[in-house]
């Protein structure tokens, strides 16, 4: 019997959590006696891993999550589809496969959120009590902000996003034909709004340029890099290595440039020439400094906010950079929320002051659950997150530069003694092989 070396690597990480489920043997007597009705809005990554602690924490657990979609997506991978090491099949999953045994899976859309009143309203069951909230709906995108662009129309004008399912597989296939066309304009562009894996735009931007070298095409590709900060990321140690990279491969950065528009037909975008980067939406006037840019392959990332239920309700963030995008309001250590104790937030829809990741939702849910329960014993939340995020962004086929860090930038590696700020081959293993099979194993199932 032969093992590839992907099945090997594979089985290593699985390995690995066979250990940790080990460690963390079944406790009866540990679990808490306390009883209450839970319901999690948002049956994503953060949703299911939250109601797999809370399982195993609570003896007499009352679990509802409320979640539409029949079909898990690992988010992570769009940017590996995009670029052909994934194959889309490979994130898919029935959710009904990842809900832990137990807990009620109510496949239904929230509308509205009364929390002076502990009910949610659905679209098709209306109200749903709870006596305890965990508030986790994740982010949407909005490609409606850029005119002349929808979700539904990715691909046409060779337009193209790696934060949509479609999008990825549509990229993709526009990469497989960029070599044939031998030259040509590639423009690449962040967003001005927080957003889910903020690493991805220069993912698939460094993957692109390193597949068009792997087939002896390079030379004749323009590279334009157009983002609304004034630096490729924070800590300065990852946006120091990345701007190098970039400069090193002749791929062009263009700061204080946001997209307002684009024309499929023409392959023309337009930027917003910003003063300062900002998370507010600019209204674009007769006196607003515009840039128009012809491409020949465009790389969009869209703007990206709460669901409108959210956004309309009494729980988001009013004040300072973070009121833009209707995040929720919570408390950054105990990830309560401060106006509504019985109210749990994590995951991309939090108003947190770190980087909206799924590593990051790793770190959220044992501390969230944990204070969900001192809560609910009448306890105070002792547990604190400390911000950890990590972004492991994929500088080439074979290599990436893991970006770990907390609140206030801190540098948090997992491996403290070898230099954050160089991109590993090492790294890449852990990203292409390990990372799904901890996600799915591991991290949902409340065991990492």
């Amino acid at each position: 019997m032969t093992f590839s070396r992907r099945k090997f690597i594979t089985a290593g990480a699985l390995g690995l959590g066979g250990l940790v489920v080990t460690e963390r043997a079944f406790d009866f007597f540990s679990e808490s006696k306390v009883k209450a009705k839970i319901v999690i809005v948002g049956g994503g990554a953060a949703g299911i891993t939250m109601a797999a602690y809370l399982s195993d924490k609570l003896r007499h657990d009352d679990i509802t999550i409320i979640e539409p979609n029949e079909i898990h997506h690992y988010q992570p991978g769009y940017t590996f589809i995009a670029s052909g090491v994934f194959t889309p099949d490979e994130i898919l999953k029935p959710t009904g496969q990842l809900i832990p045994g137990g807990v009620k899976w109510m496949k239904d859309s929230v509308v509205e959120l009364n929390p002076d009143n502990n009910v949610v309203i659905t679209a098709q069951n209306g109200k749903v009590n709870y006596d305890f909230l965990v508030l986790v709906p994740g982010c949407v995108t909005d490609f409606n902000q850029i005119e002349g662009l929808s979700k539904e129309t990715l691909g046409e004008g060779n337009i193209h996003s790696i934060y949509d399912f479609n999008g990825a597989k549509k990229c993709w296939e526009a990469l497989q034909r960029l070599p044939e066309k031998k030259a040509g304009r590639l423009v690449f562009t962040d967003t001005y709004t927080k957003l889910k894996c903020g690493g991805a735009p220069k993912k698939i931007t460094l993957l692109t340029e390193d597949f068009l070298k792997k087939e002896e095409r390079r030379e004749g590709f323009q590279f334009d890099y157009f983002c609304n900060s004034t630096n490729l990321m924070t800590p300065k140690i990852f946006g120091d290595r990345l701007q190098e990279l970039y400069d090193e491969r002749s791929i062009s950065t263009h700061y204080k440039h946001r997209l307002v528009s684009v024309d499929p037909v023409a392959k023309k975008a337009v930027f917003q020439l910003l003063e300062e980067p900002t998370q507010a939406k600019l209204p674009v006037t007769d006196e607003t400094e515009l840039l128009t840019v012809d491409f020949d392959f465009l790389h969009v990332t869209p703007p990206m906010g709460t669901p409108d239920f959210v956004r309309n309700s009494s729980l988001v963030i009013t004040e300072g950079e973070l009121r833009h995008g209707g995040w929720i309001k919570v408390d950054q250590e105990t990830l309560v929320h401060p106006d509504y104790r019985n109210i749990m937030v994590l995951g991309d829809a939090a108003g947190l002051g770190t980087s909206k990741t799924g590593a990051a939702i790793r770190m959220q849910a044992p501390v969230a659950a944990a204070n969900l329960v001192a809560v609910m014993e009448g306890k105070e939340p002792e547990e604190k997150y400390d911000g950890y995020s990590a972004c492991p962004i994929v500088t080439e086929y074979g290599k990436v530069l893991m970006c770990e860090f907390g609140y206030d930038k801190k540098l948090l590696p997992t491996i403290p003694f070898i230099d954050p700020g160089i991109e590993r081959g090492m790294w890449w293993i852990l990203k292409a092989h390990g990372l799904k099979p901890m996600y799915y194993y591991g991290m949902m199932r409340g065991l990492m």
